[in-house]
């Protein structure tokens, strides 16, 4: 008898905890995510912003989608560094404000939102209207700043890098490749280096030297070299105009890449050269373009050379 009761009572204590877990815990969790998803700064669907407007400390910045990829029209027009374009859009849609202020004060200027230091609009396709986030001053515990979505009538609390992911200039949200292209849209290269040249073709699939023949320049090579030149970024780039190309020691140059498609049809053709004084400096410039640009590092060291020479 007192076995079959402990049985019941363990039972019944067994069925209480799990009913506890299904009402309390797990719905608890339920209401928790529905509550932080409330809390999110902008509720909308990346994919339908076309156009941002973007006013910082750093200026005016005007960024527009055109199909798949966004490029920069004002102050400047080039193609737009698509991670960090995207890399605002989620901030914008996935960061949580801390806590509001109800209802909307009345002298905004007191949370730095009546000339507010960043101001965004983003221009959505459809019927929706414009969505405008102005951030504003700095909490007094310095940790987080005021921020004001639309024509809330409220003001949000949201966490200092929420600013630092929004204050940027054009020189940020320039794409900085030296050349976009597709490695497998290249059938030949040519290239000169260490004062000789050299030149190679595909054959499916694989690279093979043409000039000189004998030459031993492996396939692995020549594909490193191409990689290399898809993810070439310039720290700094020189339009065209701003001084002669001896300047950037351009007219003797250490190292030229050319690139060819299908049918000897030129792709690009770049010179690499390096300047000592008053400080070294790499330099390169592209064929039909009158910029330079500046790297960061010297590219000629990654021309492809013979393998007995390394």
């Amino acid at each position: 008898m007192k076995t079959t009761r402990i049985a019941i009572f363990s039972a019944i204590f067994v069925i209480l905890i799990g009913f506890y877990y299904l009402c309390e815990v797990r719905w608890g969790a339920r209401q928790r995510e529905k509550v932080e998803a409330c809390k999110t700064i902008l509720d909308i669907n990346t994919q339908d912003v076309n156009r941002i407007s973007l006013k910082t400390a750093k200026g005016m910045v005007e960024i527009e989608k055109r199909k798949t990829d966004w490029f920069l029209v004002k102050p400047i027009n080039t193609i737009a560094d698509k991670w960090a374009v995207e890399q605002i859009l989620n901030t914008l849609t996935s960061a949580k404000w801390q806590r509001e202020i109800r209802p909307l004060p009345e002298k905004l200027a007191d949370f730095g939102l009546a000339n507010p230091d960043i101001e965004v609009v983003l221009s959505l396709r459809g019927p929706s209207g414009p969505k405008k986030i102005l951030v504003g001053s700095e909490s007094p515990a310095k940790n987080m700043h005021y921020v004001r979505v639309n024509e809330d009538e409220r003001v949000l609390l949201v966490y200092r890098r929420f600013k630092g992911v929004l204050c940027k200039g054009s020189e940020d949200l320039r794409d900085r490749h030296v050349l976009r292209f597709k490695e497998d849209s290249v059938a030949k290269v040519a290239w000169r280096v260490d004062k000789r040249e050299f030149s190679a073709h595909k054959k499916e699939r694989k690279w093979v030297m043409a000039e000189p023949d004998k030459e031993k320049i492996s396939d692995g090579q020549i594909k490193r070299l191409l990689w290399q030149l898809e993810g070439l970024r310039f720290k700094k780039i020189f339009e065209e105009g701003e001084h002669p190309i001896s300047f950037y020691g351009l007219d003797k140059p250490q190292g030229k890449i050319a690139l060819f498609g299908q049918n000897g049809k030129p792709i690009a053709e770049l010179s690499f050269a390096t300047k000592k004084a008053p400080s070294v400096s790499y330099y390169v410039s592209r064929k039909g373009n009158g910029a330079v640009y500046e790297l960061s590092y010297d590219f000629v060291d990654e021309i492809p050379r013979p393998e007995e020479e390394k």
